[in-house]
C-alpha cells in the first residue's frame, strides 16, 4: 500500500511540474519583443555591472498597477515570470492604477526610470529588502533616496489597482521573500516608462537597432 500511495504521490507531482512547465512563458511572450530587446540592450550596456546573470528582472511601468508588470527572467531557462509591483505616490497623484511621472529627486516619492542592479539585503521597516544601484542619470539617487525591492501588504492580486509606495518598487510579501534572496547582489533590472525619448534611452536605443 505505501509503495501505491508513493507512486501516486510522485506521479502526481511529476503532472504538477510538467503543468507549471507547459504554463512557462518565453521572455518575448510574457513582455512583448520591443520590450525584451530594450532590456536585453540595457543589459549589453551595462553588462560590467551584471554579477548575478542567472536573473534579469524587467518592469513595465506602461501598464496598470493590477496587471502582472514585474518580470523575472531565467537567463539559463529563458522564461519569465510576472509578478505585481508599485509605483510611487508622486509617479500617480489620482491614484488611478497609472504612472504618469517619473523623477530622480529626493522627496518626490515618484518612481525612476532606467537600468538598476541590485545591491545587498538588508532588514528595515519592511522586513527584508534589497538595496538598488541606479545606473542611469535618470536614476543615480536611488540608493540615496532608499530606492529598495520590499514586500508590502498593499500589493496584493484582485482589485482594480494596488497600492501605492514612496517610489520603491515592491512587490506581494511573499514573493518579496522568494525573489529578494535569489535577485541580490548584481541582478540587472531594466525599467521601462510611457515614453522612450532623451539622454536617458540614446545608448539602449542605439545598441537595440
Amino acid at each position: 500500500m505505501q509503495s501505491l500511495i508513493r507512486f501516486f504521490s510522485l506521479s502526481s507531482a511529476a503532472l504538477a511540474l510538467a503543468g507549471t512547465a507547459a504554463l512557462a512563458k518565453t521572455p518575448n511572450d510574457a513582455m512583448g519583443p520591443e520590450l525584451w530587446s530594450e532590456a536585453m540592450a540595457a543589459r549589453a550596456v551595462h553588462a560590467n555591472a551584471v554579477k548575478n546573470d542567472r536573473y534579469m528582472i524587467v518592469i513595465d511601468y506602461r501598464r496598470h498597477s493590477s496587471e502582472k508588470r514585474f518580470f523575472l527572467v531565467d537567463m539559463e531557462t529563458m522564461t519569465a515570470d510576472g509578478y505585481l509591483v508599485s509605483h510611487g505616490q508622486g509617479s500617480d497623484v489620482d491614484h488611478d492604477g497609472v504612472a504618469d511621472n517619473f523623477s530622480n529627486i529626493s522627496g518626490s516619492k515618484m518612481s525612476s526610470l532606467g537600468t538598476y542592479v541590485t545591491a545587498e539585503t538588508y532588514y528595515g521597516k519592511h522586513g527584508l529588502s534589497l538595496r538598488l544601484d541606479g545606473l542611469d542619470d535618470a536614476n543615480s539617487l536611488a540608493r540615496d533616496r532608499a530606492i529598495v525591492i520590499h514586500g508590502a501588504d498593499y500589493v496584493f492580486p484582485g482589485g482594480t489597482k494596488i497600492g501605492r509606495s514612496w517610489g520603491c518598487p515592491a512587490l506581494e510579501q511573499a514573493v518579496a521573500a522568494d525573489l529578494i534572496p535569489r535577485i541580490a547582489e548584481g541582478t540587472l533590472i531594466y525599467t521601462r516608462g510611457p515614453e522612450l525619448d532623451g539622454q536617458l534611452y540614446a545608448k539602449i536605443v542605439d545598441q537595440a537597432g
